[in-house]
């Protein structure tokens, strides 16, 4: 189960209720953070989040709200005597922000940072899973980011194990991780008996700041849960367009085209003081839409 902890939903500029956007992912203990504005290491204390199982960071793109708090944040986990390294995934540019910190903050980490620029593909791989990025639209190329498990084994027979002579317990797990089992009678069971069609990995979607574009569609393809920008209200879609953003309709679009399960609108401008307008227009087109709030918590 992958668990996502809203750490902000806001756009530019932060208020009470919205702090810039900021999202931690979590899997069996591992948490990558996406995007790292102003306040995110207070927030992250907040949803009880540890430093200690921070696996990587990635940036978005180089605009204020997504990056001004991570020297703040990189600083934090030095001084909480981190020694793992880390690293540290963005756009190109990435690598001379931190150079530029290390120079005229005294940026001093007590861990290796390992800083990586990306503009398209596959750029981080775990045991089970992947997460690729691509150029979204907003003037500045920020990346979107997508994150998909492997598939999964199909949901186990019991009946058919049973009946096959499999007996309870250890032995079923073996087939449900896709291994073939060796009966006392010396009979071999074949994980194709017992199991159904693989089904897909669980898929995970964010792409901020920008206007609609293939690349969001494509990144949110079948997913989860699309993680979406919704700066604006359909009253403002010609100001989205120029300053380089979507409405929440827009979003749920996007979500159509992309077959997504769930969209959560992010990135939500100050002027909505009541998001229940954005809500709306979104559900018009994508019922299954529901807006971010900070600290909120999502299971996929």
């Amino acid at each position: 189960m992958i668990r996502l902890v809203v750490l902000g939903s806001g756009a530019s500029l932060p208020t009470l209720q919205r702090h810039n956007t900021s999202v931690a992912v979590q899997r069996d203990g591992d948490v990558f953070l996406i995007d790292c504005g102003e306040g995110t290491q207070l927030q992250w204390r907040r949803a009880g989040l540890r430093f200690s199982k921070l696996r990587a960071v990635l940036i978005s793109h180089l605009h204020g709200d997504h990056i001004n708090g991570l020297v703040g944040f990189l600083q934090t986990l030095s001084l909480s005597d981190r020694t793992a390294p880390l690293g540290l995934l963005g756009p190109p540019g990435v690598r001379d922000y931190i150079r530029a910190a290390r120079q005229h903050l005294g940026l001093r980490l007590s861990y290796a940072l390992n800083v990586e620029e990306h503009s398209e593909g596959v750029i981080y791989e775990g045991s089970d899973y992947r997460i690729e990025c691509a150029t979204l639209d907003h003037g500045v190329a920020p990346l979107g980011y997508s994150r998909e498990e492997d598939a999964r084994p199909g949901r186990f027979d019991t009946e058919a194990a049973a009946s096959l002579g499999v007996p309870a317990g250890p032995l079923f797990g073996v087939l449900q991780r896709g291994e073939a089992v060796t009966l006392d009678d010396g009979r071999v069971v074949e994980p194709a008996q017992v199991l159904g069609s693989p089904r897909p990995g669980k898929r995970v979607a964010y792409c901020v700041d920008t206007r609609p574009t293939e690349a969001a569609v494509r990144l949110a393809e079948g997913a989860d849960l699309f993680l979406c920008d919704s700066t604006f209200g359909d009253d403002l879609t010609e100001e989205a367009g120029r300053r380089g953003h979507s409405t929440a309709s827009q979003a749920a679009d996007m979500a159509v085209r992309a077959g997504a399960q769930r969209l959560l609108l992010i990135h939500i401008s100050a002027r909505y003081h009541d998001p229940r307008q954005l809500l709306g227009e979104a559900r018009a087109v994508f019922p299954q839409s529901q807006v971010a709030e900070d600290l909120m918590e999502l299971s996929v």
